[in-house]
């Protein structure tokens, strides 16, 4: 089987706009579950799944229990004062 390159491409650029709208819903309103995740960054599950994991692998967001037993994610500070010299 032979992976074409574009779509290699494709997946990549579509996986960075998704970490990029979990990043700014997060930069916006802190501390949200997947569930609100995906509302306010119009992904799927599946999307909010893998990059919220990936994202804490990476160290750029938190991750913890809600007093209700939910996932909750929020910014790290670092990530946060880099995002904001980013869109300054």
């Amino acid at each position: 089987m032979h992976l074409n390159p574009q779509q290699s491409s494709t997946r990549r650029r579509r996986g960075q706009q998704s970490r990029d709208r979990i990043l700014q819903s997060l930069q916006h309103q802190p501390d949200q579950s997947r569930e609100q995740l995906m509302q306010s960054a119009s992904l799927t599950y599946d999307q909010v799944r893998d990059q919220t994991r990936n994202l804490c692998v990476e160290g750029l967001i938190l991750s913890d229990v809600g007093s209700r037993g939910e996932r909750r994610y929020s910014l790290r500070r670092t990530c946060l004062r880099s995002l904001h010299k980013t869109s300054a």
